[in-house]
């Protein structure tokens, strides 16, 4: 059974299918960028804010490379806007928003306390070095 790519986005997976993205040869490396407001102030964020960035970096594999929190910062006094970081090897973007927003499900586990509708993304191809 193949998966689509609104499966993965929405965490709706069937039940004894697992869900994962292979790199290929034929794949592309894109930097994503996710900036999802968190609901609480500073304080509350900063309680859990060790806890996600050890599960966003248990998320890292052959597919998803190096996603880390890139920025913090407080929008107002009961949002905390949090601004995520990775590179995904993919065949296109919609496959690598796929994959970067998976990561991030998979790392908040609950989704209390996150503002899902605030999210925006930022997916270009990773800049070439030489």
């Amino acid at each position: 059974m193949v998966l689509s790519s609104a499966q993965l986005v929405s965490g709706v997976v069937p039940l004894g299918m697992t869900a994962c993205m292979n790199a290929r040869k034929d794949a592309t490396r894109w930097t994503v960028r996710l900036s999802v407001a968190r609901r609480g102030d500073w304080r509350s964020w900063g309680k859990i804010s060790g806890a996600f960035e050890r599960a966003l970096a248990a998320q890292a594999s052959k597919s998803v490379i190096a996603p880390r929190i890139d920025s913090e910062s407080r929008r107002g006094r009961d949002y905390v806007r949090i601004t995520l970081s990775m590179t995904i090897v993919a065949i296109d973007v919609s496959e690598a928003l796929a994959a970067a927003w998976w990561a991030f499900r998979k790392a908040v586990g609950d989704a209390e306390g996150w503002d899902m509708a605030s999210t925006v993304a930022d997916v270009r191809p990773k800049e070439r070095n030489g």
